[in-house]
């Protein structure tokens, strides 16, 4: 997809790429943008969840490159009370279930490892959700838009 990196949603807003892009976000069909830093990838992944079905619910947004290896499981997926030395007495309900009815976005996702990569698909294909500790999943239901830097 060519996004211009000065003004990424204007050639993106009135054109078909960006009713396609609509289309697949609303069928629940997972996207992955790529452009360089500063291109306005979470602009235009903005943009999408404003015009789409999912606007109602959050756009939650997650840079995986910011969150150290050791600890983006837990933001991502959440966690029960005691689940890990250091959890909070409270839980914690995780990235995933906070986009519940919205879009999340994770930004970098080159960046996440590979395990947690296959444990997001599976939340994908099952549509729920198991946080550390937990004995059982609970169902969710959000889009999925990517985004990761051009190489």
């Amino acid at each position: 997809m060519a996004v211009s990196a000065r003004r990424p949603c204007i050639s993106l807003y009135q054109s078909a790429r960006r009713r396609k892009l609509l289309r697949l976000l609303n069928a629940g069909i997972a996207l992955c943008i790529e452009g360089e830093t500063g291109s306005g990838k979470e602009y235009v992944s903005r943009t999408l969840h404003r015009h789409s079905r999912w606007r109602s619910g959050k756009f939650v947004a997650i840079n995986c490159a910011a969150i150290p290896e050791s600890l983006i499981e837990s933001e991502l997926f959440g966690y029960q009370p005691g689940a890990f030395t250091g959890a909070s007495k409270n839980g914690y309900i995780g990235k995933i279930r906070e986009a519940d009815g919205g879009v999340l976005f994770l930004d970098e996702i080159g960046d996440m490892p590979l395990a947690l990569q296959t444990r997001l698909l599976r939340v994908l294909q099952e549509k729920e959700v198991a946080p550390l500790g937990a004995s059982r999943s609970v169902p969710v239901n959000f889009a999925l838009i990517c985004a990761t830097t051009a190489t």
